[in-house]
C-alpha cells in the first residue's frame, strides 16, 4: 500500500452557504369570494396561461374576465417571470367538508431535479402521516428516473397512508384520510441514505407548506384583510386586487396592511365624490395618511378590471436589466378608455387618481402622482428587500465570518455598493444633484458621489463604536443614500416666431 498523502497534505473543502433569492415583484394576485376551484382549504391557484384560468373558473366568471385583463396586457407580470394568483376571500359564510392534510412541496425545476436525483441510489427521509409513527422511507433508487412521474411513482410505493402527486412543479403529498386527525408532516432527515427532502422541496424552510385537515362545519365570513393574510402565509404575493369592490372602510384598512407589509394594492373608484379633496372622500384620506402602497385609479363605469390591466403591467420590471424601471404614464391596457372633461382630469390629478383616456383617440394610463408615484413605490420596495436580501446573504454564505474590522466592514460597503450599482444600472436610481438637506459624511464626498454615480455608501466607525455593541457582533452603522432618477411625465416648450 502506498502512503496516503494526508501523511504530508490535508485540504478540506470549506463549502460555501446556500444563498436566498430576493423576492419576486411580480407575483401578483386577484382576490375572489368564488367558491369551487377555491376554498379555505385551498386558499390560491398560480397560473402562468390563461386557459388554465378557464378550466378552473368557467369562461363566464368574473376571475376569469380578469384574467383576459391581465394576460391581456402586453408586457405582464407572467411575462417578467411573475404569476397570476387567484387568492380566496371567504366574502360568506362557508359550509366546509371535512378535508384531508396536505404537504405542498415548493416548485422545482424538473430537469435540474432529476439530474441531481438520477446521481442517487439510497434516496430516503422520514415522514409522519395522521400523527403516527414517523415512516423511515429508505432506498430510493433514483437512478433510472427521467421525469417528475417516475419520481411519484417511487415515492407512492414507499409511503403508506397518503397519496403523492405532482401539480404545477410541485410535489404533493396528500393524507388518505379527512377529518380533523389528517395531516402530513414535513419531510425530515432519516436515520440512514442520502436525504432528499430538500432537492424535492418538501422539506421545511423549502417553501413547502403543511395544512392539517379540519372536520366539517360552518366557517363564518372573514374581512378582506384577514383574506389577504392568510394569502401572504401562502404565497408572497407583491401586489393584488379584489375582484368585489372594498367598502370605503374596507379601502383604509387594506391600505394600512399594505402600507405594513410592502405590498401594492390596486382600487378603482367611480363616484364623483371621489374626486373632491374632502376627508370624506376615502382616496384623499389614503392620500393624506400617507399610505402610497394603495394605487387608488378611477373610472366611470366602474371598470375593476383597469385594476388587474394596470397592475399587470406594472409588475413587470426585471431589476437585473439595463433601463427596465418603467413609469405607468401614457401606457396602453387592453380595457375601454373612457373621456373625461379637463375638469375631471385636474381633479383627478389633484386628489391622487389615475385614469385610462384617449390622446387624439389613442388610449394612454394618465397618472396623478399626488400620493406619490406607483414606480416609486415599487422600486423602492424592490430595493428594500435586495438589500437586505444581498447583505444576508454576504454574512450567510461565507464559509469563515465576516470579521469585526475594517476588511469585513469593506466587504459589507462593497454588498450594498453592488446591490445599488444593479438599480441604477435598471433605471431605478441614477446620477444628479442631492436637492434634500439631509446628508451624511463628508459633504463634498457625499454630493460627488451622488453626482457621478447615483448613490453613496458610508459606514460607521470602527474606532468609535461602542463596546457593547461590539459584544454583540453587530457592524458599524452603514447609511446610503440614492438618487431616485424619476421619470419625465410633461414637456413645457416654448416657441419663439419670427416672420
Amino acid at each position: 500500500m502506498t502512503a496516503s498523502l494526508n501523511n504530508v497534505v490535508t485540504a478540506t473543502l470549506l463549502p460555501e452557504g446556500v444563498s436566498l433569492a430576493r423576492d419576486n415583484m411580480n407575483v401578483v394576485a386577484v382576490m375572489t369570494s368564488q367558491l369551487g376551484k377555491l376554498s379555505t382549504a385551498n386558499r390560491y391557484e398560480a397560473y402562468s396561461q390563461i386557459e388554465s384560468v378557464a378550466t378552473d373558473f368557467g369562461t363566464s366568471s368574473d376571475v376569469y374576465q380578469h384574467a383576459t385583463a391581465f394576460f391581456g396586457t402586453t408586457p405582464n407580470a407572467v411575462n417578467a417571470g411573475g404569476l397570476f394568483i387567484v387568492g380566496y376571500w371567504r366574502g360568506a359564510d362557508e359550509d366546509t367538508d371535512a378535508t384531508t392534510g396536505v404537504l405542498k412541496g415548493a416548485q422545482v425545476n424538473e430537469v435540474d431535479l432529476v439530474g441531481e436525483l438520477q446521481k442517487i441510489s439510497d434516496g430516503s427521509f422520514d415522514i409522519t402521516v395522521d400523527g403516527g409513527t414517523a415512516q423511515n422511507i429508505t432506498g430510493l433508487d433514483f437512478r433510472t428516473v427521467i421525469e417528475a412521474s417516475d419520481i411519484v411513482t417511487l415515492l407512492n410505493a414507499e409511503i403508506t397512508g397518503a397519496t403523492v402527486s405532482y401539480s404545477n412543479l410541485a410535489f404533493v403529498v396528500t393524507s388518505d384520510t379527512t377529518g380533523a386527525s389528517s395531516e402530513v408532516s414535513f419531510v425530515s432527515v432519516g436515520a440512514s441514505g442520502t436525504y432528499v427532502g430538500e432537492l424535492l422541496n418538501l422539506a421545511s424552510g423549502t417553501g413547502a407548506v403543511s395544512t392539517d385537515g379540519v372536520a366539517s362545519g360552518t366557517l363564518d365570513d372573514e374581512t378582506k384583510v384577514d383574506a389577504v393574510t392568510a394569502l401572504k402565509s401562502l404565497v408572497n404575493f407583491k401586489g393584488f386586487v379584489f375582484v368585489d369592490k372594498p367598502l370605503n372602510a374596507e379601502a383604509k384598512l387594506l391600505a394600512q396592511w399594505c402600507q405594513a407589509n410592502g405590498v401594492l394594492s390596486y382600487d378603482v373608484f367611480n363616484q364623483s365624490t371621489n374626486l373632491e379633496i374632502a376627508t370624506t372622500n376615502p382616496v384623499w384620506d389614503i392620500k393624506l395618511s400617507g399610505l402610497s402602497n394603495y394605487r387608488c385609479l378611477f373610472s366611470k363605469a366602474g371598470n375593476r378590471r383597469l385594476a388587474t390591466a394596470y397592475m399587470a403591467r406594472a409588475h413587470t420590471v426585471n431589476f437585473n436589466a439595463e433601463n427596465s424601471a418603467l413609469t405607468m404614464n401614457l401606457k396602453e391596457l387592453p380595457v375601454s378608455a373612457e373621456d373625461y372633461t379637463q375638469t375631471e382630469i385636474t381633479k383627478a390629478k389633484n386628489v391622487g387618481l389615475d385614469i385610462y383616456t384617449t390622446f387624439k383617440r389613442v388610449p394612454k394610463i394618465l397618472v396623478s402622482g399626488a400620493n406619490d408615484f406607483v414606480d416609486n413605490r415599487y422600486n423602492l420596495i424592490a430595493y428594500i428587500d435586495a438589500v437586505q436580501t444581498d447583505t444576508f446573504n454576504l454574512l450567510g454564505t461565507t464559509a469563515t465570518k465576516i470579521p469585526q474590522t475594517r476588511r469585513g466592514v469593506n466587504q459589507i460597503v462593497d454588498s450594498l455598493e453592488k446591490t445599488t450599482r444593479g438599480f441604477v444600472r435598471a433605471g431605478v436610481f441614477g446620477a444628479g444633484e442631492w436637492s434634500s438637506p439631509d446628508t451624511f459624511g463628508d459633504l463634498d464626498t457625499f454630493k460627488r458621489n451622488i453626482r457621478e454615480f447615483g448613490y453613496y455608501v458610508l459606514a460607521g466607525s470602527l474606532a468609535d463604536q461602542p463596546q457593547s455593541e461590539r459584544a454583540q457582533r453587530l457592524s458599524p452603522a452603514m447609511q446610503v443614500a440614492v438618487k431616485n432618477a424619476g421619470a419625465i411625465h410633461k414637456v413645457d416648450v416654448i416657441i419663439n416666431f419670427n416672420l
